[in-house]
């Protein structure tokens, strides 16, 4: 993976902007029709960042599409928790902690936010063990959390000698909110175009959903936020973007005239674009700025395909964004978690999609 600054430099970069000044010069550019930089304002500074945590199997291997065999399903079954072992999902977490602790994010979106069990047991449950692993490192955040596509799903034994499988699954995001905010509220919007599929003979679609919350620090100054994990085909993720522009204008339209301005807004996730197309496109159209493409050279990328414990694995799409409105200036946004890093069992990339955070400056109030 190739990035201008290495994870040191990020620090030393954080380090440096503590001392810039705390009133926005006059050189932004108004967008008209979004919350813009307003010239002389007061600096506000705000850190974030998203990551997909990555369930560690094929996500088409739990949709059963077309199968009509017991026997194929339940072999399917089996090779979801296989595959699920081999990527280590405890160790992974607890990688992950360590890469959060280390730069501590105040606002965190997490997407694939997995929990699994077979026959009662349980095999992995991201956010628990992710809780309890920030804790042990001195971080203290509240999770919200947003469980999405929960099944449970009864597989019968194909033949005397082997066993039935209840599997008890879901994934979905999560907002990680540090002590400087308070969050006023928060919810879920569902998508309205989203993938049919059949679900061992059952009729359903995917559930893939918009979260949102509103943050309030202790100046007054107030943070709308909305993290989502948009489809992985191009016809929805281009519907779903247009939906979520519509979701968040119509949504601060609301809370504004209920009493609640936002002085900045953020959009967290994993759009499944790179840039210049489908989603990428219409956020930018709506007025959503990107954080790398705003302070950064280089590819960027987020994500690459390959097993997770292949220390020489390269990432090579740009699909997951901090994206914000009203940021006078992003200082700087860097990658982590886009190396292999020891672990009890070898080397180990925490997941298949690098941590991308962005230090934003906003300039609303006066």
């Amino acid at each position: 993976m190739r990035r201008i600054l290495s994870s040191l430099a990020a620090g030393a970069i954080l380090w440096a902007c503590s001392d810039s000044s705390s009133v926005i010069p006059p050189s932004s550019v108004e967008r008209s029709g979004h919350l813009a930089c307003q010239t002389g304002s007061r600096a506000d500074l705000v850190t974030a960042a998203s990551w997909n945590m990555s369930i560690g199997f094929q996500v088409k291997d739990l949709l059963f599409l077309n199968l009509d065999s017991i026997g194929v399903i339940h072999s399917r079954a089996e090779k979801i928790y296989a595959d699920a072992a081999r990527s280590l999902p405890r160790l992974r977490v607890r990688l992950m902690a360590r890469e959060i602790a280390r730069t501590r994010p105040e606002i965190v979106g997490l997407q694939e936010t997995m929990h699994l069990e077979r026959n009662g047991v349980l095999i992995a449950d991201f956010l628990d063990s992710l809780q309890a692993d920030l804790a042990s490192l001195g971080c203290s955040y509240r999770m919200y959390r947003r469980p999405l596509n929960e099944a449970t799903l009864h597989i019968a034994s194909p033949t005397r000698g082997s066993d039935s499988i209840v599997m008890n699954f879901s994934e979905g995001q999560a907002l990680l909110v540090s002590d400087r905010w308070t969050v006023v509220e928060e919810g879920l919007i569902p998508y309205r175009n989203v993938i049919p599929v059949d679900l061992l003979g059952t009729k359903t679609v995917t559930d893939r959903s918009a979260q949102w919350a509103l943050l309030r620090d202790s100046s007054g100054f107030q943070v709308e936020v909305w993290n989502t994990h948009l489809e992985v085909l191009n016809a929805q993720i281009v519907a779903q973007a247009a939906e979520l522009v519509d979701f968040a204008d119509s949504l601060r339209a609301v809370k504004i005239r209920s009493g609640f301005a936002p002085s900045a807004r953020l959009l967290l996730g994993d759009i499944n674009s790179e840039p210049g197309i489908a989603a990428d496109t219409i956020l930018a159209q709506g007025g959503w700025l990107d954080s790398w493409s705003a302070s950064r050279w280089g590819n960027g990328f987020t994500w690459g395909g390959g097993s997770l414990r292949d220390s020489s694995r390269v990432l090579s799409q740009r699909i997951d964004r901090v994206l914000s409105q009203g940021a006078c200036s992003v200082d700087t946004a860097w990658l982590q978690g886009d190396r292999a890093q020891p672990s009890d069992s070898g080397w180990l990339f925490p997941s298949d999609h690098a941590l991308v955070v962005a230090r934003l400056r906003y300039g609303i109030r006066p």
